[in-house]
């Protein structure tokens, strides 16, 4: 910001620009330059010529309805989240009525994944960004209400959660929200037999190398690379048979995770070391990451 002291007296030459400048009585003024570079032959060569003019009132319009906006949008967001939520409580009531603990373990589990989606709305309601989400930030809420979900009563089972913070857009953060419900879902229901413990780990980081920005991963590095950022969900449990292929089992949330990782134009690979391994490849918009 610059101090006016002559509204004429201008000391910087830019080809066209928008410039801030704070008077003696401390009122921001805005106006717009514009200069070009006089020709050889005008006989005063290497001299400038042009306007200053100013544009505070329509700057402050704009930023009236920059906030307006804002304003809207949080409010699309947070009337999206209570309808969610609803939504949410429906399924809850609703699977209360069922003494079949397949019935009941189908209601709780939509229940989870409308509730992942509500929390995405209630971040970006409360956030300063209405755009994009920190999801980082964003899992450690999915993950811990996950716990509460399916723990009752059993501390044995640990999270350790290793994210690097990054900012997603919607069209991003809302499958992606649900590819990390399903997975540690499916470790909190089957990883570990009853009463037993164990740990789940989470990891968010860049890629190692750039991405390729076809959609698929290097040849020969699988979803770890070749990607702008690899999602992994581990557990040491008692792992998925060698037997089973993920890609063709008859479930339908590891159905969703495939269906939602293509929809990311993403990849996603399973590890069986210890218990399971998810590792997804991610690429995003430039636009996405802040």
């Amino acid at each position: 910001m610059r101090t006016l002291k002559n509204q004429y007296l201008i000391r910087i030459y830019l080809p066209k620009s928008s410039t801030g400048y704070r008077e003696k009585n401390g009122e921001v003024r805005w106006v717009r330059e514009v200069f070009q570079k006089l020709p050889k032959d005008s006989g005063t060569s290497g001299q400038f010529q042009g306007f200053v003019h100013d544009i505070t009132e329509r700057k402050k319009a704009e930023d009236t309805l920059r906030k307006i906006e804002e304003a809207r949008i949080k409010e699309i967001h947070h009337r999206i989240k209570n309808n969610l939520q609803v939504i949410s409580s429906l399924l809850s009531l609703e699977a209360e009525r069922f003494s079949d603990r397949k019935m009941f373990e189908a209601f709780r589990e939509s229940q989870n994944r409308v509730a992942s989606m509500a929390l995405i709305h209630e971040e970006l309601y409360k956030g300063d960004d209405i755009d994009t989400l920190d999801f980082a930030a964003y899992l450690r809420k999915l993950t811990a209400d996950l716990l509460n979900s399916y723990l009752v009563g059993n501390d044995n089972i640990s999270l350790k959660l290793d994210l690097e913070q990054v900012n997603f857009g919607m069209d991003t953060a809302i499958p992606l929200g649900i590819i990390v419900n399903e997975l540690v879902s499916n470790s909190l229901k089957h990883a570990f037999p009853e009463g037993e413990g164990g740990e789940i780990r989470i990891s968010l980081s860049r890629a190692a190398k750039p991405a390729s920005k076809t959609g698929h991963s290097v040849e020969g590095m699988g979803c770890e690379r070749g990607f702008d950022y690899t999602l992994m969900v581990a557990d040491n449990g008692r792992g998925i048979p060698e037997t089973v292929d993920f890609k063709t089992v008859d479930s339908l949330g590891l159905q969703l995770v495939n269906i939602l990782v293509e929809q990311i134009d993403g990849c996603i690979e399973l590890k069986r070391d210890q218990g399971t391994k998810f590792v997804v490849g991610i690429n995003v918009a430039e636009s996405a990451d802040v």
